[in-house]
């Protein structure tokens, strides 16, 4: 795996706001603000079309600051707010989806999400954080709280009618592009990735990222596995391995089949953990599951969202290896 933006690269590893970068002849990288300081930044990304309206990708977290980078952004290319048609938003996420609000606002351009992520919104998506959930979960009752910045994140995103949905497969009307979803389930059940033939490059969102393994399952209740969902997904993009990766945080790179092949197996080893802390016998907890594996910033270190997070994937890894189609390998 490769970088192909040394600029966004350096700009994640000091914590800083790497400037606007043009990646083809009409595709800009916008960095935008994360409030939280835990990721520095989303990336948005402007598509110029053959007509001269600009439509955005991922248009980020809705704070002034972001507001006036992305109208700075549109002068320094010759547009102007008037002349963005569409928004396409890879999942419903705030800090990716959350700006598409003012911008629809402010344009009339056109929102559009994976149906998925449209029925998610309608239907509340952050309500697995909720009492009964985090008692079956064997959560200390002094820890429970902080499970409220779950709500928090849904609150950043609140019910949301998108103006078009789109399905795996379908291309979008962005005049000049030939742009396919691609349906990429697993960090939401909704997740858009966006692949361009003729330009080589595929937009992932937060299905693949270069720096940073991405959570699973939180985009509300799910059907399905988020995980098997996530392995299947990375399949199906690991077809693509020419293309450059432009992701939703971290920086622009190459090397797409390793670093899907990388994610896989960072899933891999955390289904192996579980596997033998359930192997030692009794009835373990998630909670008491999820205190026993490894964790980058280390167990004692996880608070709020990002605890609720750890639980959640422990929890879907224990139903995965439930299922007796699913034993990860050793």
């Amino acid at each position: 795996m490769e970088a192909t933006s040394r600029a966004q690269q350096a700009a994640e590893r000091a914590g800083t706001i790497p400037p606007l970068e043009q990646v083809r002849s009409d595709v800009w990288a916008l960095a935008l603000e994360m409030p939280g300081g835990h990721i520095p930044y989303s990336l948005c990304y402007l598509l110029r079309d053959s007509a001269g309206g600009v439509h955005l990708v991922d248009p980020g977290w809705d704070t002034e600051a972001n507001w006036a980078a992305l109208l700075a952004a549109l002068g320094e290319l010759g547009g102007a707010p008037a002349q963005v048609p569409s928004v396409v938003a890879t999942h419903l996420h705030p800090d990716h989806l959350g700006m598409a609000h003012r911008v629809r606002r402010e344009t009339g351009a056109r929102v559009i999400l994976h149906e998925r992520e449209q029925q998610a919104l309608a239907g509340g998506w952050a309500v697995a954080a909720t009492g009964p959930q985090l008692e079956s979960w064997g959560v200390p009752g002094e820890r429970r709280a902080e499970m409220a910045e779950v709500h928090a994140l849904a609150a950043a995103s609140p019910e949301f009618h998108a103006d078009a949905v789109v399905a795996d497969g379908q291309r979008l009307d962005i005049p000049g592009f030939d742009l396919l979803a691609v349906w990429t389930p697993g960090h939401t059940a909704g997740h858009l990735s966006l692949r361009d033939d003729a330009r080589a490059l595929i937009f992932t969102g937060d299905h693949v990222l270069p720096s940073i393994f991405s959570g699973l399952g939180l985009g509300g209740p799910s059907v399905t596995n988020p995980l098997a969902d996530y392995l299947a997904s990375l399949e199906k993009v690991a077809r693509f391995a020419d293309y450059e990766v432009l992701p939703g945080h971290g920086y622009r790179f190459t090397g797409l089949v390793e670093r899907a092949a990388a994610c896989a197996e960072h899933h891999g080893i955390r289904s192996r953990q579980v596997r033998d802390v359930l192997a030692e016998g009794g009835s373990p907890t998630v909670w008491e599951i999820a205190s026993r594996l490894s964790w980058t910033a280390g167990w004692g270190n996880l608070r709020g969202y990002l605890l609720y997070s750890a639980l959640a994937q422990t929890a879907m890894h224990r139903e995965y290896l439930r299922d007796s189609n699913h034993s990860p390998s050793t």
